[in-house]
């Protein structure tokens, strides 16, 4: 398994992905998930917070550090208390992670339409080159422009609703089920092949993290 960890201050390329992704401004944020909040649906878990609680969300980049290899950014949400308090509500079952600091690079976008799940790449910062970082990477970002194509074609059906709870998705006309149907027939194995083709490539980034722990920890 690839070591990870929240990134901290002073992390390698933090500011080199601050400032490739026009970031306001860099948090550490304390991490406290809230009871009901679920993984991967942040923008949904501040948004209901924000309506029992008050406050405001916050938009930007949870940024995650694999030792001596890259760092990633996950586009995020975070809560505002009405105190101007920052804190991360939501757990992050990706970094297995539960309490902690979340480093949040702050986006300088802060409308979006949550009716239906917004599309953000994942960003990369390699800390090393090597070839193997490199084919992941490019795997994917193929997944990526698989699965956003597909949303998109998914939205274009006239009369869809999207249940951002479930991830299901809603047409009362019987034809635009249908066409909804055909629309997974057609994406679901392209991203199943590109996903299993990204997998193939985990092995590598392990075995390009192990040498890169092993060199640095020879260093005097």
């Amino acid at each position: 398994m690839l070591i990870q960890r929240d990134a901290s201050p002073g992390a390698p390329g933090l500011e080199a992905l601050k400032a490739r992704l026009s970031a306001v401004s860099l948090h550490f944020v304390p991490r406290r998930p809230v009871r009901g909040a679920r993984y991967a649906w942040c923008y949904w878990n501040v948004r209901d917070h924000v309506a029992q609680f008050g406050g405001q969300i916050r938009y930007g980049w949870l940024i995650t550090e694999f030792k001596s290899l890259m760092l990633i950014a996950w586009h995020h949400a975070i809560w505002q208390r009405s105190d101007g308090m920052l804190l991360d509500i939501t757990p992050h079952g990706t970094s297995g992670f539960d309490e902690g600091i979340t480093a949040f690079l702050e986006d300088p976008i802060q409308i979006y339409d949550l009716s239906w799940p917004p599309a953000h790449a994942q960003q990369f910062e390699p800390l090393v080159s090597d070839p193997r970082l490199d084919d992941f990477i490019q795997a994917y970002q193929v997944l990526f422009a698989l699965q956003s194509d597909y949303l998109e074609r998914q939205r274009a059906v006239p009369g869809v609703e999207c249940d951002v709870y479930s991830g299901s998705l809603r047409v009362q006309d019987p034809k635009e089920s249908a066409k909804l149907r055909e629309l997974e027939s057609i994406w679901k194995p392209k991203i199943d092949a590109a996903d299993a083709r990204r997998a193939l490539f985990q092995d590598g980034l392990l075995a390009c993290q192990s040498e890169r722990l092993k060199e640095t920890s020879s260093l005097p």
